[in-house]
């Protein structure tokens, strides 16, 4: 009986060992950003369908509901950027950038058609617009003219050469008139019979250019409203008739949207529509970055798409927007997970340029941060986001300093911090443009932050309402260090990912002159490069460094001095890997990020447990900006510059009281027994 029970325990702490060992990923989801619009329309049942940056959205306006599409059981891409509704066969076709065509029922199943997504004999392979006529689905792509038979879901022929024009022309939109085709392209208006043959002859075609009366020879819009067809061109609308063009509508901004119907032409540009009879007297929310004006039942809706807003529709000239929850940017560019399980995000991949701000989920809803919604907030290239023990979330910003977050059951506190009112210091060139990087806590609940491309400092402090700085004090000159970790014993580690390696720093909590200083770089260390992306501290106290050429690690942090560095190890299972991000789960595994995928490493580094990647998982993509794993939940989370997958792992904190407590009797009686 002793024996049978014996095997069991063995059987049964050997399958915990196994456990331990592995990172199991499920319930695979996507976040991003359903706010920027690129074509909309409407189905049978009155819906709204919209085609995003981050995915598709059906809009039910009865009770305002929405249901959202990606990439997981849905699209082939998040970036859609055509969709037209058939009203005919009540399934809705969407366009994604990368050439993927996807099918919708009205129950929301999705059929993927990736032949042209798959043709790499064309290296721009976006779908711009459809038309159809019977079971011929006309598809305008950026090589051409692609023919579908929607019946029997085959392809029938590829339009790449164009009448007279230069092979693979991208063709922006199409429309039917009668018997004819219309296509829109950067070399004029194209139009052929549809009662040929085959449209692959460059013969049936009719170029028509600036002599048939086109203002410009680049067409960005076509649309018939039955009788006739109107263009757009960047800054004019015409109408063919009588055999040539003529002008209806100019202005002095870029078109950026046309619509065509029998008794209305319209175009839109960033801050109007506009009519034959004039601008519409409605009160814009935002920049138009297009618009659409189909029918709904007996009657038309206009819908615009505003930037950052997503889409609204028009009644009695005032404008009602969607309540649309999501991140205002697909740029993932930092996560970190706060003490209450939110999410924040910024947005800043290539500061000063692309930034929207930072985005922060409280599990429920999307609050979007930027110069426009909270005044506090004066730079939206948000490129860092870092989340303290304290359970606030400083973000760094380039040029506006950074905005101290504290989520709490009423709403987020903000405070910033910048030259007026702490040691953090601005450029030589503008001494009002501050950098503010990572920043970190220390055990003692000091606040360390990296003031970048400062004249004299690399580093504020922040102790209890106290400010002070401190100076590169290997290198005065050196001032690009951007990631930050703390150890058990108070040494500040700072990484630059310019080349200068990295800086370790202790205070001793005391005055000057006995602190502690030394500089980690290639020359006398195993460091795989100088350009150091990320520094983390695992709960061991080891400090983790990620470099464009691999990982390094020191495991005993607290031998730094002013004469001698710690040994630095470099780990041998990532060799030359360009390290993005690390984070350390809660059971002291290493998620490290690259633009490869994702690698988990065990405790010490010597194992890889497991690699993520778009082929073995629905990953958006290899380059993995960032990574964080919520300890509570479990959650791992993956950025990249289009969007975030999501999945449940085994990487959660231990339980509490008994059960945690019989949890590290098993794992202490299994090494026990192993080491009998």
């Amino acid at each position: 009986m002793h024996r049978i029970l014996s095997l069991a325990i063995i059987c049964i702490l050997g399958s915990l060992g196994l456990l331990a060992q592995s990172i199991q990923l499920s319930n695979w989801r996507t976040m991003s950003s359903l706010r920027t619009v690129r074509d909309a329309d409407i189905d049978l049942r009155g819906r709204i369908w919209a085609a995003t940056s981050g995915g598709v959205m059906v809009i039910d306006r009865t009770d305002g509901s929405i249901e959202e599409y990606r990439n997981v059981d849905a699209l082939q891409t998040l970036d859609c950027t055509s969709l037209m509704c058939d009203l005919v066969a009540n399934v809705t076709y969407v366009g994604g950038s990368d050439g993927s065509l996807d099918i919708a029922d009205t129950i929301g199943t999705w059929t993927n058609v990736s032949d042209i997504r798959r043709a790499t004999q064309y290296t721009r392979r976006r779908i711009n617009d459809f038309s159809k006529r019977g079971d011929t689905l006309f598809i305008a792509t950026d090589f051409g003219i692609v023919l579908y038979n929607t019946k029997n879901s085959t392809f029938i022929e590829t339009v790449d050469r164009i009448g007279d024009l230069q092979e693979k022309t991208r063709v922006s939109s199409l429309c039917i008139l009668r018997d004819t085709l219309w296509a829109s392209t950067d070399s004029g208006v194209a139009v052929a019979p549809l009662n040929v043959e085959t449209l692959r002859l460059p013969s049936v075609w009719t170029v028509l250019d600036t002599t048939s009366g086109l203002p410009a020879i680049r067409v960005n819009f076509i649309r018939s409203n039955g009788n006739t067809v109107a263009a757009s061109t960047d800054y004019a609308a015409v109408e063919w008739k009588n055999g040539r063009f003529e002008m209806r509508i100019g202005t002095p901004q870029v078109i950026t949207g046309l619509t065509f119907t029998t008794d209305r032409l319209a175009i839109n540009t960033a801050s109007e529509i506009r009519t034959m009879n004039g601008p519409l007297s409605v009160t814009w929310p935002g920049e138009l970055l297009g618009h659409v004006w189909p029918r709904s039942g007996s009657e038309e809706l206009l819908l615009v798409f505003v930037r950052d807003r997503a889409l609204g529709y028009v009644e009695n000239n005032i404008v009602t927007m969607f309540n649309v929850n999501s991140p205002i940017s697909n740029q993932f560019a930092h996560i970190n997970v706060d003490t209450r399980g939110g999410i924040w995000v910024a947005t800043e991949v290539d500061p000063p340029r692309t930034g929207q701000g930072v985005s922060y989920f409280d599990g429920t809803d999307w609050i979007n941060i930027n110069t426009s919604t909270q005044p506090l907030l004066r730079s939206n290239a948000c490129y860092r986001v870092s989340s303290l023990p304290d359970g606030s979330t400083w973000v760094g910003t380039w040029g506006g300093g950074t905005l101290r977050c504290t989520p709490t059951d009423t709403g987020v506190v903000y405070e910033r911090f910048d030259q007026n009112n702490s040691t953090l210091a601005g450029i030589p060139a503008d001494p009002n443009y501050v950098l503010v990087a990572e920043v970190a806590q220390d055990r003692s609940g000091r606040t360390w932050m990296l003031n970048e491309q400062t004249a004299d400092r690399i580093l504020s402090k922040f102790d209890d309402g106290v400010w002070a700085w401190s100076p590169n004090c290997s290198d005065p000159r050196s001032n690009i260090f951007r990631t930050v970790a703390i150890d058990l014993t108070g040494t500040v580690w700072a990484g630059s990912p310019t080349g200068s390696g990295v800086v370790a720093y202790n205070d001793r909590y005391t005055p000057a002159t006995d602190d502690l200083c030394n500089v980690v770089r290639t020359s006398h260390t195993q460091l795989p490069d100088n350009a150091v992306s990320c520094i983390r501290s695992d709960r061991s106290g080891a400090i983790w460094i990620g470099t464009s050429k691999g990982v390094a690690v020191i495991s005993s942090p607290s031998t730094l001095s002013n004469t001698s560095v710690p040994f630095v190890r470099r780990i041998s299972a990532l060799t030359n890997a360009v390290v993005t991000d690390i984070h350390v789960d809660a059971l002291n595994y290493k998620w490290i990020a690259t633009t490869g995928g994702v690698f988990v490493l065990n405790e010490d580094g010597t194992e890889v447990i497991s690699t993520i990647t778009k082929s073995n998982t629905p990953l958006l993509d290899d380059n993995i900006r960032t990574v964080a794993v919520d300890e509570t939940s479990g959650l791992a989370y993956f950025g990249t510059t289009n969007g975030c997958s999501v999945a449940q792992t085994s990487s959660m904190r231990p339980l509490d009281g008994l059960q945690a407590s019989a949890v590290i009797h098993s794992r202490s009686l299994q090494q026990r027994m192993f080491r009998l």
